[in-house]
């Protein structure tokens, strides 16, 4: 590393089989008895990495999101972990991507969770709703303000300044300095179709970009279901749930997954 600290939050069993770790900003209240029954029921350890600026982690100027990855990589190391899966939550999961096209060979699986997309390039939708915030978060002294609200909204307030936030949202509407199309590694989107942040025709988009993507579509999830499937997510990634069992049902519309004709949708 260059000097700079990551903080992280460990939630583990002693006795775990495989570790998960989650490229995210975590809120006050973010362990939830949810959350520890499925650790224990899993025996996993999961390890919550927070990003740049967020959590008590040192904010990274001029960082890309490919970035993360490498930082993420060094702190699993000295924890003594070569082999494991990741999961990324909103805009958490341009991060965890990244972890699958930097760190290929150490990953196991990996999940993206109401992802945002890339600005530009493959998987890339234009919106409205991205540009505003880029408006807002600029103006001298209303940016501030804008992130503030937002920050509260998610519960991070105490944890993240205003600027750091701001800084995130710059960063991952930018090149994230690799292609979705680059991974190696397999990669599930989970994403709700009630989501009114990210569209799930934008979630489609990516999944369609990244080779041998599967996309798992909650009929009833908006934006923030990931705690209510947590263990299923989690659980997907563990070495012997990685692969898909042959007779899951598989829907492939032409339409949302292209170029890549190895994608896959799961309606649930």
């Amino acid at each position: 590393m260059d000097g700079r600290s990551l903080s992280r939050l460990p939630v583990r069993r002693t006795d775990s089989r495989s570790c998960t770790a989650t490229a995210r900003s975590a809120p006050r209240g973010w362990r939830t008895p949810g959350l520890d029954a499925a650790i224990e029921e899993l025996a996993i350890r999961y390890l919550v990495v927070n990003r740049p600026g967020f959590g008590g982690s040192d904010r990274c100027p001029g960082r890309t999101v490919a970035d993360f990855a490498l930082d993420l990589g060094h702190v699993m190391t000295a924890l003594g972990h070569h082999r494991f899966s990741v999961v990324g939550v909103s805009a958490g999961a341009p991060y965890a991507l990244a972890c699958g096209w930097a760190l290929g060979s150490r990953i196991v699986s990996l999940a993206a969770v109401s992802p945002l997309g890339p600005a530009i390039g493959a998987g890339s939708r234009s919106s409205l709703r991205y540009r505003v915030p880029l408006a807002a978060f600029g103006m001298p002294r209303g940016g501030p303000i804008v992130a503030g609200t937002c920050l509260r909204a998610l519960r991070l307030k105490r944890q993240t300044s205003a600027e750091a936030m701001i800084d995130d949202y710059l960063v991952c509407r930018s090149h994230w300095g690799f292609e979705p199309g680059q991974l190696e590694v397999p990669v599930t989107i989970w994403h709700g179709r009630t989501d009114r942040l990210v569209p799930l025709s934008h979630a489609f988009a990516l999944a369609g970009a990244i080779p041998t993507c599967t996309a798992v579509v909650d009929r009833t999830g908006g934006h923030f279901f990931y705690s209510r499937r947590l263990a299923e997510i989690v659980g997907s990634l563990l070495p012997e749930q990685s692969t898909r069992r042959d007779d899951e049902p598989v829907f492939l519309p032409a339409r949302c997954l292209t170029p890549s004709a190895t994608s896959s949708i799961h309606m649930i």
